[in-house]
């Protein structure tokens, strides 16, 4: 029995494919999408990217992963941030005590140098310890959830007045920074005082200079405002 074959415009890459005229799918042999025929006569195609559904997959996958492991770094950050108040409180209060407790056993000995002063100064670096601990000990911060997806501000951002805008803005690139937008404050009229096209200003996420973080998402919105002839 012999095969019978229709030409089919594969619906992806344009290719013109020789298939059985019987088969209800079938591969394209040029771009591999797969091609279903819904009808004898009237030939429909739907293409499924399959390719593009499991890549979709993986990708959510991949986003709930990484939100499962911020929300335990997050939680294990509050315990830590509870266990260092709780040890600062008992300093505070050893400390106090001590403070205290110097202060009047030295003056109850009617001796201006008696050891029992030192106590006071022990309570005072107890004070002081407890201060550091609430306060100053964490060293930990936002780039510990960021998962290796944050890059750095470039090394002479930080110095970007009067620089050429277009140097700032490779600089900002050659990081990785993808959204850059440069604004023309069309602010000069003899460019005298100013040249055109050195920088104004460079925010981060609307923040200026001196607020900026070390690290940012490769998203981050980077404004870069020049000098410019007013139009």
């Amino acid at each position: 029995m012999a095969i019978k074959l229709i030409t089919v415009r594969c619906p992806q890459c344009g290719s013109m494919l020789n298939v059985d005229k019987d088969r209800k799918m079938f591969y394209c042999s040029y771009c591999g999408a797969k091609v279903i025929l819904e009808d004898d006569h009237e030939y429909t195609y739907r293409t499924i990217d399959e390719a593009k559904i499991k890549q979709a997959e993986t990708d959510q996958m991949v986003e709930l992963k990484k939100m499962e492991m911020i929300e335990k770094k997050q939680a294990a950050r509050e315990k830590s941030k509870k266990q260092r108040i709780k040890i600062a409180l008992c300093l505070a209060a050893a400390g106090s005590i001590c403070l205290v407790l110097g202060f009047l056993l030295g003056d109850a000995s009617g001796n201006p140098d008696s050891g029992l002063y030192m106590i006071s100064f022990v309570g005072f670096f107890l004070l002081l310890g407890a201060v550091y601990t609430a306060f100053c000990s964490d060293d930990s911060n936002d780039d510990d959830l960021d998962l290796g997806d944050t890059i750095k501000v470039p090394s002479g951002a930080d110095d970007c007045e009067g620089k050429n805008y277009q140097a700032i803005e490779t600089l900002f690139k050659s990081a990785g920074f993808s959204n850059i937008a440069c604004v023309p404050l069309n602010d000069l009229s003899t460019g005298w005082m100013k040249k055109p096209g050195t920088v104004d200003s460079v925010t981060i996420n609307g923040q200026e200079q001196e607020e900026w973080k070390e690290k940012y998402l490769p998203t981050a919105a980077i404004v870069i405002t020049y000098h410019s002839f007013a139009k």
